[in-house]
């Protein structure tokens, strides 16, 4: 009988939180062998959470060392006590902050991953300047084993950091199709569509504010800016959140899909978007910029109207046939990779 491994993930995100980090890992451990690995959670519904003022979508967890310690140690140790185990450290929140410091305290080692530029992100919701900020991202990675990245960009962008490139992945629900089942628009216009948060660091209002002939616009998701932006602008549809199937249906509608974030390191819903024929708009920086290849999937530009009338000539099956080879399973290969080395 194959010894099992298991694999230990400390994260400030998980359901019912929508992001991509409950995307990525959700999707992950859903793909890894589990004849060979047994995967565990510390995640924010163990502990007691509070409420962020200005982001109120996203609990906290208040949790103490102590705390911590005692949950690595159930984990790590449990009824089967010569397990071999890896510790993977998810996110720079109070779970992660106080998980590094006991995996210090007991001299195990660790990986990381970086998700989010929180710099950018605390600075586009607070406008606290990123050089008060990034110093603690830099002490936070600095002792793990990997940093595990999701593109050549971010890697680039922390080159004293020793990152590992893992990609993500998109599921069965995300495919092409030759006739758009959604009627979204008024007949004989485009529509562009955008999902995700409807929040400030995603720059959405570049999207709401578009101005197009023939065009219609809509957004998936929900946020705090939500209300204020369906008072602001009124020929903006807004739906919702959407899920599997009835978000792919979305995709495969729209004429455009319209990434105005410039504070991603990825963008899952652009390889969703992708998977689904749909071309991408986007600005050129880190997360478009590794996926989107100028005319053939998508275009970048510092205007994004511009992007989207390149978009607007591109053939859906030279899209789908740029991301048809990439899936969660060979992401959660490579996770397991990174963890075991």
């Amino acid at each position: 009988m194959v010894k099992k491994i298991k694999i230990l993930i400390v994260t400030d995100a998980w359901y019912p939180q929508v992001n991509g980090v409950v995307t990525t890992y959700s999707n992950v451990i859903q793909n890894i062998d589990h004849s060979r690995y047994d995967v565990e959670l510390i995640e924010p519904s163990q502990f007691k959470t509070i409420k962020l003022p200005f982001y109120k979508e996203i609990g906290l967890a208040l949790v103490t060392r102590r705390q911590m310690r005692r949950k690595i140690l159930e984990n790590i140790s449990g009824p089967i006590g010569d397990q071999e185990f890896r510790v993977h450290i998810a996110t720079e929140g109070p779970l992660g902050y106080q998980a590094r410091r006991v995996l210090e305290d007991l001299g195990i080692r660790y990986t990381t991953a970086y998700h989010t530029k929180f710099p950018e992100f605390i600075q586009k919701i607070a406008g606290i300047p990123t050089r008060f900020t990034r110093w603690y991202f830099d002490w936070f990675h600095k002792n793990s084993k990997f940093v595990l990245v999701q593109s050549h960009s971010v890697a680039n962008e922390h080159p004293t950091w020793n990152t590992r490139i893992w990609g993500r992945g998109y599921d069965d629900n995300f495919f092409p199709s030759g006739a758009n089942r959604y009627d979204l628009g008024a007949r004989g216009k485009k529509v562009l569509l955008y999902v995700g948060r409807v929040s400030k660091e995603k720059s959405i209002e570049d999207f709401c504010s578009m101005k197009l002939p023939n065009t219609e616009k809509v957004v998936v998701g929900n946020g705090p800016l939500k209300n204020k932006l369906e008072k602001k602008y009124p020929d903006v549809k807004f739906v919702g959140y959407k899920f599997g199937s009835d978000l792919a249906e979305y995709y495969r509608s729209a004429d455009v899909f319209v990434f105005p974030s410039r504070t991603d390191t990825f963008g899952i819903v652009i390889l969703e978007a992708m998977a689904c024929g749909t071309p991408v708009a986007a600005y050129p920086v880190t997360g478009p910029i590794d996926q989107i290849v100028n005319g053939v999937n998508g275009y970048t530009s510092q205007s994004l109207s511009n992007a989207v009338l390149k978009c607007f000539a591109i053939d859906r099956s030279d899209v789908y046939n740029s991301v048809k080879d990439i899936s969660w399973e060979k992401t959660a290969h490579k996770f397991v990779k990174y963890l075991k080395e």
